[in-house]
């Protein structure tokens, strides 16, 4: 069974045929005698591949790609990173404040 097809269907049974009648009977086959029957000519065995063509040269390798830099989009987790930096640097801002105004008061 090949990728996409589905399994082969069965055919159904050829129906079966009345027995001829006498006049359309087959006629026996004669067999040859056999000292009249000749094999097929052979050839003689050739070493193995010796017809076949040589394979064609390979191509040379590729020089590989260059490396690119990728750069992930701006996605959520670049976005919670900026905002914890942009808290930290203000809370650090508000606690030097913090201080100078205590400072001041002593």
């Amino acid at each position: 069974m090949s990728k996409g097809k589905g399994p082969r269907k069965r055919r159904q049974p050829a129906p079966e045929q009345p027995p001829p009648a006498d006049d359309e009977k087959e006629i026996e086959r004669q067999t040859e005698a056999k000292a009249e029957l000749i094999p097929p000519a052979r050839r003689p065995p050739t070493a193995l591949g010796a017809d076949t063509p040589s394979l064609p040269p390979r191509e040379p390798p590729r020089a590989p790609l260059p490396a690119r830099v990728q750069r992930q989009p701006f996605g959520l987790v670049e976005f919670v990173n900026a905002l914890r930096d942009a808290l930290g640097k203000l809370l650090d801002l508000a606690d030097a404040t913090a201080d100078a105004i205590t400072k001041r008061r002593t």
